[in-house]
């Protein structure tokens, strides 16, 4: 069977920074201690999702001489394309001087994006036969925030990532995937107009006073935060349990948990029930805030750059979870150097 996994991580945070005292209703002390988050990065208005990829492709492609004729496929995901038609991946093909022979395609989701996109990137060159590829994260999501509501507006970054998937990887091989979806739950991650469902419209651009310190129209993001702790915490250690097995690992064979950074309580507390070592479980969120589909990857690179516990055969966790009432869980092993 073919060893498939990551050879190379960068990723591409915009240069502007908004940090806890812009927002006049913040609670500074909930936000530093509870949610974890100091500082997040956010796009200028001439930058698109687009622009974000290009960045951290165009970074990866170069500072690991990558040969661009040699990739075949490109997955990108993103919940915030630059338009509805056509697919960002297209784009992105093109303005990073990729062969016209690439095999593209854009995946749509949230939280768990990065995890899904690497599966599709592992089937492509298990069953299709190429050789190497991209998996590219990326998202504008501030333009989805109202900052009138409190409940969302300082959790999210916008950002990129990109990584480098191809046979007998250098960083990581994929061992186990475990994956889920829970569809009841998709109304507590929700931004109801835009879609085919609820079109944009001047009534549902009208912003509406929910209670003191949430206002927003049904164009910009709603989320249930103690109804998605919830859902995490039932489905992320069952769905880590059913990797153990199919490996044939336990807890003690993990260097590292990555989860979706998505906040500092839920991590610890999924950390707690999984019952694994607290300097084990890598939170990052101080200075970024919510990536979205990007924070596994740039949580993996930012270990590798620290050197932390980089031990060749062992195993690192990384796990999405979020949006749809998605999940996944994802085995890696170490093969470093």
């Amino acid at each position: 069977m073919k060893k498939i996994g990551i050879s190379a991580i960068e990723y591409y945070l915009p240069e502007k920074i908004i940090d806890n005292d812009f927002f006049e209703h913040a609670k500074n002390d909930f936000l530093e201690e509870k949610v974890g988050i100091k500082e997040r990065h956010i796009a200028r208005e001439d930058q698109a999702t687009s622009d974000l990829a290009v960045k951290a492709v165009n970074q990866l492609i170069e500072k690991n001489n990558i040969n661009r004729d040699e990739l075949d496929f490109i997955v990108l995901c993103s919940l915030s394309p630059d338009y509805v038609l056509p697919q960002t991946s297209s784009q992105v093909q093109t303005l990073c001087e990729l062969p016209t022979s690439i095999y593209s395609i854009d995946v749509r989701m949230g939280c768990t994006g990065f995890v899904h996109s690497l599966s599709v990137a592992q089937s492509l060159i298990a069953g299709m036969g190429f050789k190497k590829g991209l998996v590219v994260t990326a998202d504008k999501f501030s333009i989805y925030l109202s900052y009138r509501d409190y409940t969302v507006d300082t959790l999210f970054s916008d950002s990129a990532a990109a990584v480098l998937v191809e046979e007998d990887p250098k960083l990581f091989e994929i061992v186990a995937h475990d994956f889920g979806t829970d569809g009841t739950g998709v109304e507590h991650i929700i931004i109801p107009a835009g879609g085919s469902r609820l079109r944009i419209s001047e009534e549902t651009s009208k912003f509406e006073s929910i209670k003191p310190g949430i206002e927003r129209s049904k164009n910009y993001l709603y989320m249930n935060g103690r109804q998605v702790m919830k859902f995490a915490n039932n489905t992320v250690p069952s769905s880590a349990d059913k990797v153990f097995k199919k490996s044939g690992t336990t807890l003690q064979d993990l260097d590292w948990l990555v989860l979706h950074q998505a906040n500092k309580l839920m991590l610890e507390n999924i950390g707690e029930l999984l019952g694994i070592d607290k300097e084990k479980n890598y939170i990052n969120l101080w200075n970024k805030g919510n990536t979205i589909a990007s924070s596994i990857p740039i949580a993996l690179k930012e270990i590798l750059d620290n050197k932390q516990r980089l031990n060749h055969g062992r195993h690192w966790m990384i796990v999405g979870f979020g949006l749809g009432f998605a999940w996944g869980t994802t085995l890696l092993k170490y093969v470093g150097k």
